[in-house]
């Protein structure tokens, strides 16, 4: 991993004039210190001091300025400790994610990852099983139309066609008389469309709309969708391994809920159990299959095997992207394939395992990918 962010270093801004790029490091050093300093001033704010304690502030700015390394992570993996600090060059760290994704993936037209219609019409193509696009509204006109001209009557699903995060996402639940938006408003059949065509208008952005899905009867979890994120990595023989997934949802499906809860647990990639379960308090919000027994770590998600395949054949489709991070919902009608990421943080599996992505398949995989993209 240290050569490999050696190697990043001299490539990434090679474009560029190297008068302008000794520039930017002159900057970049500048601004260092005191940006650490305000990052520490914000987490320790936001998540309160048992989270940041003071006797470990001083190992954190260390560290911040030894090797790169922002305080939030130096307490979210629990650095200061030996066991994890001798093996800190080993860790994946966010900071150097989109630097190190920008030299390894290959740019496509079109672009199956970062555009969320090209995903579906891919997994289309190749008989993927993926939520369907009912309708896409562009800025300026309607890009597709609702079969039969007007919204089916069951409830709906809108995101952007492009984004992350779950920004610009909107539910509608159908009442049998109107639709409910997560967002406050009642609109009626009629109403849909021209809603939809202002909002895609006023945001300068294409919306798509989907049915809005139901989770697997073996997840007791209302409203809110239970997805696994499963991080793949292809070698440039076309090769696709899994590295690590992990499951999650909240209780609270609630825009106005100011503290939702929130649960995330690793996934053996290899059987699609639980590695971690939920805490104390989120006990029955998962059905125990009959033979875990009281082992919450037992329970095996519904179609992880053909959740897996349909991941792994997805990214031999689209191998020019080196890592990709697969949305999974598993629904009612199986497992289905939402989006892929092509930068994706590495926080949720070094934080709940404690262990650093070094010392997974990804390692060997970056290697080889970067030997081949730089040679």
């Amino acid at each position: 991993m240290v050569v490999t962010r050696r190697i990043v270093r001299q490539y990434f801004g090679r474009n560029y004039h190297p008068g302008y790029r000794a520039l930017a490091q002159i900057f970049a050093a500048l601004v260092w210190p005191p940006a650490v300093l305000i990052h520490l001033w914000h987490i320790r704010q936001g998540h309160g001091p048992e989270e940041v304690p003071t006797k470990q502030i001083p190992g954190a700015l260390w560290t911040a300025m030894r090797h790169n390394i922002l305080p939030s992570e130096y307490f979210g993996y629990e650095l200061w400790r030996p066991d994890r600090r001798v093996n800190i060059d080993s860790y994946f760290y966010c900071n150097e994610a989109a630097r190190l994704f920008k030299v390894l993936n290959r740019p496509s037209q079109p672009d199956p990852i970062d555009d969320k219609l090209e995903f579906h019409e891919l997994c289309k193509a190749h008989g993927f099983p993926s939520p369907a696009v009912l309708a896409a509204f562009a800025p300026t006109y309607k890009l597709l139309e609702f079969k039969g001209g007007q919204p089916p009557k069951h409830s709906l699903f809108v995101k952007p066609r492009s984004g992350f995060g779950g920004d610009g996402t909107e539910r509608f639940c159908w009442n049998e008389v109107a639709f409910e938006s997560d967002r406050g408003f009642r609109l009626t059949l009629e109403d849909f469309d021209r809603y939809l065509a202002t909002r895609a208008r006023n945001e300068n952005r294409t919306l798509l709309v989907q049915p809005l899905l139901s989770n697997h009867p073996d997840f007791r979890v209302s409203g809110a969708l239970v997805t696994a994120r499963l991080v793949t990595g292809c070698t440039d023989d076309g090769e696709v391994a899994a590295i690590f997934g992990f499951l999650y949802f909240s209780r609270f499906d609630d825009r106005r809920a100011t503290e939702p809860w929130r649960f995330e647990g690793l996934i053996d990639v290899t059987t699609g159990r639980l590695i971690s379960e939920p805490p104390q308090d989120g006990l029955g919000i998962i059905n125990r299959h009959p033979q875990s027994g009281s082992d919450a770590a037992a329970f095996t998600l519904p179609g992880w095997d053909a959740a897996l395949t349909y991941a792994k054949s997805a990214h031999r489709a689209c191998s020019n992207f080196a890592f990709v991070a697969w949305d999974v919902a598993f629904t009612d009608q199986g497992p289905l394939l939402l989006e892929g990421n092509a930068n994706w943080s590495p926080g949720t599996y070094q934080r709940l395992l404690g262990e650093p992505l070094g010392h997974t398949n990804f390692a060997t995989i970056l290697a080889t990918r970067l030997d081949c993209t730089l040679h």
